[in-house]
């Protein structure tokens, strides 16, 4: 099984080209950044250059509009969800987004819906939530987003980590999620290309992934027919605010009246919340992976790897960690996409709004994935990207009103698991706009926890 690759690569000796320098990693990776968001756009018909909403024979710019029942901040995929569940509702919703749509941390991370890697409680049953919207919303927005559920595994490779998921197991279990731990013979029989030294690994049939680009936007394209006006390439220049409530959002066009605001800019929500003084207590951590070439699916499963896990519940772990790969943030996660390329990650670093790709963190990656999958020796890879996730200095999202300030609102701070929240999350920020009831009792993730 390990020659697998061979016949597709015809190369054997290294699984990443080490000549090139990191400057022209970075040029490859935003060249091929580019051309993916343009197949993207492309392979949705050019849906995505417009979106107004369907019947307007003229933008709502053009016809002097200037009011809107909220305004979104952030066009990547909790702001796009955002709006759409918004507009669903009635509403007519303006979403700012300094760039294009989902081109951002949206455009820049694995499409995992994985729920074994959510911390038990409302993390847990919020992802399984979302997981059940994922189910039906091709459907509800008119566009294949790629959606499946194939099952995922998490690979684990010493005693340290069993132990550590042994606890994780019996609290998923608890709050009623599908997972159970199996041996080699099984995991092998679900991955045949698994190595035979990894001994178990816990398998849910729950776990699945989707495309984070064709779901950004395909909440943006919805969300234009149901009457949000999307404005692309638009920055925020200030929140204008009258006697501690929402008035209105400035912007390189002017001001647009409204008294309900959604910070959902992620990795910049810090930024906004400075202009409303509401801070936020969120900073971007770096994240690589690394995409190979195209090869027929010989993966089934989403897999991600126990240390993936333990890093995301106890950071300290890498601190305390022997081998140089764990101090890098390096663990597993894997999928092959439709297309057959593997997508191989991950790391966790924090270094500022720098997304350069460091090649001794893409190393590592690879080197790291064939503790698992020997077979990946022979696979070339081809390209990478990095992103930067919004993480929480208490590791929760922020999910709330902003009680100091009317009107103001906040979805952020999800990191990792943006993803797989975003239908639940844009759902439940809509809720609580229209001052409806939402499905969980959000108080652990209110953004009042920080002004204690």
């Amino acid at each position: 099984m390990d020659n697998l690759f061979v016949e597709k690569s015809g190369k054997r000796d290294r699984i990443f080209d080490v000549g090139g320098r990191q400057a022209a990693q970075q040029e490859a990776f935003n060249q091929n950044k580019a051309k993916a968001l343009c197949m993207s756009a492309k392979g949705m018909q050019g849906a995505f250059f417009s979106f107004s909403a369907a019947g307007s024979d003229c933008s709502k710019e053009e016809a002097g509009m200037n009011k809107a029942d909220a305004v979104v901040i952030g066009g990547g995929i909790i702001g796009c969800s955002t709006a759409y569940y918004l507009a669903r509702a009635g509403l007519h919703p303006v979403l700012l987004e300094k760039n294009g749509i989902g081109e951002g941390t949206s455009s820049a991370c694995d499409g995992f819906i994985m729920l074994q890697t959510k911390k038990p409680g409302l993390p847990l049953r919020m992802a399984m939530s979302s997981a059940k919207l994922y189910e039906g919303l091709t459907e509800e927005l008119g566009y294949d987003i790629q959606y499946r559920r194939p099952g995922g595994l998490v690979l684990i490779e010493t005693e340290e980590m069993k132990k550590i998921m042994e606890g994780v197991v019996k609290e998923q279990i608890r709050e009623g999620m599908e997972v159970e731990f199996i041996n080699n013979d099984r995991i092998r029989a679900l991955e045949p290309l698994v190595s035979k030294d990894i001994p178990a690994a816990v398998y849910s049939e729950l776990d699945g992934d989707v495309s984070p680009i064709y779901t950004t936007r395909a909440f943006a394209k919805k969300a234009a027919e149901l009457g949000a006006e999307i404005k692309t390439h638009t920055p925020v220049r200030g929140v204008h605010i009258e006697d501690g409530a929402v008035a209105g959002v400035l912007t390189d066009e002017g001001e647009i009246r409204t008294d309900i605001v959604v910070n959902a800019a992620g990795v910049w929500s810090p930024m906004v919340g400075e202009m409303m003084g509401t801070p936020i207590p969120v900073r971007p951590r770096r994240g690589h992976i690394v995409v190979s070439e195209a090869v027929a699916r010989v993966l089934q499963h989403e897999i991600t790897d126990a240390r993936y896990i333990a890093i995301k519940h106890d950071p300290s772990l890498v601190e305390r960690a022997k081998d140089p790969t764990f101090h890098l943030g390096i663990s597993l996660s894997m999928e092959q996409t439709e297309n057959g390329n593997f997508l191989i990650g991950s790391a966790r670093e924090f270094a500022g709004y720098n997304t350069d790709a460091r090649f001794d963190i893409l190393k590592g990656i690879c080197e790291y994935s064939t503790r698992f999958f020997p077979a990946l020796r022979n696979l070339n890879m081809i390209r990478c990207f990095v992103g930067m996730r919004p993480y929480c200095e208490d590791g929760s999202p922020i999910i709330s009103p902003i009680s100091t300030v009317k009107g103001a609102y906040i979805a952020t701070g999800t990191e990792g698991d943006g993803i797989a929240l975003a239908p639940i999350t844009g759902r439940t920020i809509s809720e609580m706009i229209l001052h409806r009831e939402t499905e969980f009792d959000m108080t652990p993730f209110s953004y009042d926890r920080f002004l204690k």
